[in-house]
């Protein structure tokens, strides 16, 4: 009976430290950025701003769910802007 209390208590003990350094790994956080009011006004009202990014081209897009979607504009072209801070 003690062998079988021991057994689940390391048990126990193992899943406890395999939570820890999961936890330990978890994604970055990272700041929204800064989105213009232009390029604000064609994002759906339903996502979330911290969903927004750019990517190296400079074209806004986002996350829902597990898909990604462009930015675009009332024509259906992607919203490109230079970076400015550059």
């Amino acid at each position: 009976m003690i062998g079988c209390q021991q057994t689940s208590l390391v048990r126990r003990g193992a899943a406890l430290v395999a939570l820890a350094l999961l936890s330990a790994c978890g994604l970055p956080s990272v700041d929204p950025i800064a989105i213009p009011a232009d390029v604000a006004a064609f994002i759906p009202p339903d996502i979330d701003m911290s969903e927004v990014n750019r990517d190296t081209n400079g074209c806004y897009f986002y996350t829902y769910g597990a898909s990604l979607f462009t930015v675009n504009d009332d024509s259906g072209a992607p919203i490109c802007l230079p970076d400015l801070s550059a």
